[in-house]
């Protein structure tokens, strides 16, 4: 059966009232109302599986890549020596203008 679009009996249905319906039976027919912490620490998302598989594998590789040793590099083991340090003993120097450079 399809749910029925019509805007006028949302109305009438809005403003209807019984006249002798217990309190109760509201706690009865609706659902209780719930903290908005509980929803965040009690709710799930929907995930296609597709979606999930491929970040189930970006995982792994990330853990994969985290875990493996890895090589030190050359710097760490040498230290920087600048006493044999010589600057360059022509230096040419090209400066080049953009074409939006004001002269």
């Amino acid at each position: 059966m399809e749910p029925i679009d019509d805007p006028k009996l949302k109305n009438l249905l809005h403003e209807w009232q019984v006249e002798d319906a217990p309190h109760s039976l509201d706690a009865r027919i609706l659902p209780a109302r719930k903290p908005w912490w509980r929803a965040i620490l009690g709710g799930s998302v929907r995930v296609p599986v597709p979606v999930l598989a491929g970040f189930a594998v970006l995982v792994l590789a990330m853990a994969v890549a985290l875990l493996r040793p890895q090589p030190p590099s050359p710097a760490a083991n040498t230290g920087i020596n600048l006493a044999d340090f010589q600057p360059v003993p022509d230096a040419q120097v090209r400066i080049i203008r953009s074409g939006h450079a004001v002269e």
